[in-house]
Order: structure tokens, then sequence, then C-alpha cells
């Protein structure tokens, strides 16, 4: 016999609208609010432990280094660290994006034989080769083993500032860089063009990279790489979307904090682990904020002041309140499958949804006229 609920409304008390959505049916099953709420904090801890690992090769003075520090966004990597003459490879990892610098490939150190069990080479989602000269037989020979165990592989013909030759178009000399690199190689392969110290081809980069990761952690990308167009940003805020989402669903499904005035209660330990990471996924340091609110630009400076005044427990307090006492300015629909729908009616996600992405469009804005202005280069 099937059971009948009352229709769920986001205008019933937050006491009442728990008994009616306790036991939500579905069919012929019976799903606990409390099981969408382990389903929705299993799946937030899995978004927030997805790593893109990405291991770079080439020979020293090519500006891997450089390279890893401008895609994160931040220095994390020491410029001009032969990494052939160390014992192992250097490793960072930041925002979700973990580099790893690979030692010279056959050499006295590190012999072809046990490379691969070495470095662990099966666990990397791809590699970036990185060139600014001739490209090295150990270099070929490693891609070659790599193409042998079905990874991917891109090109970084980087310093690309430093390509010239009098009286020759730079998409010559670009086209003599891929010539060089299809003839060591064998075959045509994918080649990017990037000069760290112009901030030049980078976007590209991203993209490249972006294609060759399966779904999740093209997000992951999107999020924690460093925007270098507005293209790329708008990919960011739609992956911090999602994001937003289940942060949100399990902020209210945790619900262990009474908001003043307001007959719900949500987590906002969670809200606010939710906001700084938002903030670091835009690289907005609290150094770059501080220097940010000082800004002649008043767009910018106001921005500014919003994401640092919301960010603390007094802030998100302000903004939950204010989000309860109005309309729902966005469901976000599309995740209910997502975050389960128990949950998604619930009037605690209704507004840390709101409230959250409230939070990620100042710091997209923020973003997007620092990128507009060239602030913080």
């Amino acid at each position: 016999m099937a059971i009948r609920l009352p229709k769920l409304s986001l205008k019933m008390g937050y006491t009442e609208l728990f008994h009616v959505i306790n036991y939500r049916v579905l069919g012929d099953k019976v799903m606990s609010i409390h099981d969408e709420a382990e389903k929705i904090r299993d799946q937030l801890d899995k978004e927030r432990n997805t790593i893109v690992s990405v291991a770079l090769f080439g020979q020293p003075g090519a500006g891997k280094s450089s390279l890893i520090n401008k895609i994160i966004g931040q220095k994390v990597a020491e410029v001009g660290v032969e990494t052939d003459k160390t014992v192992e490879a250097a490793s960072y990892i930041s925002k979700g994006l973990k580099f790893v610098d690979l030692p010279g490939y056959g050499t006295k150190n590190f012999p072809k034989e046990t490379y691969f069990d070495r470095f662990d080479i099966q666990q990397f989602d791809l590699f970036l080769c990185v060139t600014s000269g001739k490209l090295h037989q150990a270099d070929t020979e490693f891609f070659q083993e790599l193409t042998k165990h079905g990874k991917v592989c891109i090109f970084v013909v980087n310093k690309h500032d430093e390509l010239w030759e009098d009286g020759v178009q730079i998409e010559d000399l670009e086209q003599r860089k891929i010539n060089d690199i299809t003839k060591h190689v064998g075959h045509p392969v994918t080649v990017e063009f990037t000069s760290c110290r112009k901030g030049t081809g980078l976007d590209n980069l991203n993209n490249t990279i972006q294609a060759n990761l399966d779904e999740a952690k093209r997000e992951r990308w999107a999020r924690g790489a460093k925007a270098y167009s507005i293209r790329f940003l708008r990919e960011k805020r739609t992956a911090c979307e999602k994001y937003v989402s289940y942060a949100a669903a399990a902020a209210a499904a945790n619900g262990i904090n009474p908001v003043p005035g307001v007959d719900v209660a949500v987590d906002i330990s969670i809200i606010m682990k939710l906001f700084k990471e938002i903030r670091d996924d835009y690289g907005l340091t609290d150094n770059f904020l501080t220097s940010l609110k000082q800004s002649s630009i008043p767009v910018v400076g106001r921005l500014a002041n919003n994401v640092v005044q919301y960010a603390a427990k007094e802030g998100i307090l302000i903004l939950l309140k204010s989000f309860a006492g109005r309309q729902a300015v966005k469901t976000f629909a599309k995740y209910i499958p997502f975050i389960g729908q128990a949950i998604a009616a619930g009037l605690g996600y209704a507004i840390t949804s709101n409230v959250g992405n409230s939070y990620l469009s100042d710091c997209h804005e923020l973003a997007e006229e620092i990128l507009n202005n060239k602030l913080g280069e």
C-alpha cells in the first residue's frame, strides 16, 4: 500500500518539514533523509579528495618549475632546481592539483629498467614534456614508453618569447618546432607553446589538459588551475556551482547550528570551509584581498570587502538570515539527482545553496575585474 505524504513546501517550518521528509517514498523503496545525508557527505568527501596528478619531464632549464607556478597561480615550485641531481622526484600539490617534476630518464641514478616502478608512473593522469630547445633522446624514449603504456603526453614548448629569428615569421618558427618534435617521436603529437614570462599560451594549455581528463577531473582542474581568460573563468564558475550544491546540501543535512530568528539549522563550519575553498580556487589569498580592498577601482574595492566580510562566521550568519527572509533566488534543480530530493526540498538547502552561490558570485565578479584590469600580475 502506497504511503501518502503531505506536499513539500518551502513555507513549512523546519520541524514540520523534517517530519514530512524524514521518510520519502520513492516507488516501493523508502529512503530515510539520514541515508541521503550520508550519501551527500560521502559525495562531498569524494569531491574534496579528487586529485589531478600531472607529471612533467624534460631537460633542466626548460622552465618546468615556472610552468607549475603559472598553472597553479602561486609560487610553490623552486625555480632553477635541477631534479636530475636529486634522489627523488620533486612533488607539489595545491588546490587539488598535484605536479611531479620527474628526474632525468635513463640516467645513472634513474635507470630505465626501474624508472616506471620507482616513480609509479601509472598513477599520473597525464604527462607534460616541457622543452625550450632541441628535444633530447632520453625524452623521446620516455615518451615512447609512455605511449606503450597508454598514457597521455602533451608537448609544451616553453619560453615562447625567446623563439625568434631575424626575418622569419613566428608561425614559421612554431612549425619548425612542431616538425622537429614530430621527427623525433615518429608521428604527429599535441604541441602547445607557452611563455611563463609573458603569460601567453597558458589558456590553450589549460584547454588541452582538460580535454584529456575525465569529467570529475576536468571539474577539479577548472576549479584549481589559474584562469587566464574569461572563458576559463566561466568554466571555473560552473565547476564551483556544482561543488556549492554538494556543500550546501551537506551543511543543511547536518543542521547543528540554529540560525538566529529563522526556523532552520545548518552546519556553519561546512559553509566556512566552502567559502575558503572558493577563495582558494579563484586565487584570492588573504594578502591579495587586503591589497584589493585599497584598490582605486571602486568595484574591486567593494567586492574585495564583501569577500572578506562574509568569510567570517558573523558574516555567514548575516547572509543566512538575509536569504531566509526572502524567496529562494535559485533552487539549482539540475543538481537534485546528485544531492537527493529530500534534502533539496528542505528550507535549509534553499538557504545555504543561495548563500553559497551569492558568495561565489562575489568571488567570480572580483576575479573578472582582476583579469580585465590585469591586477596582481
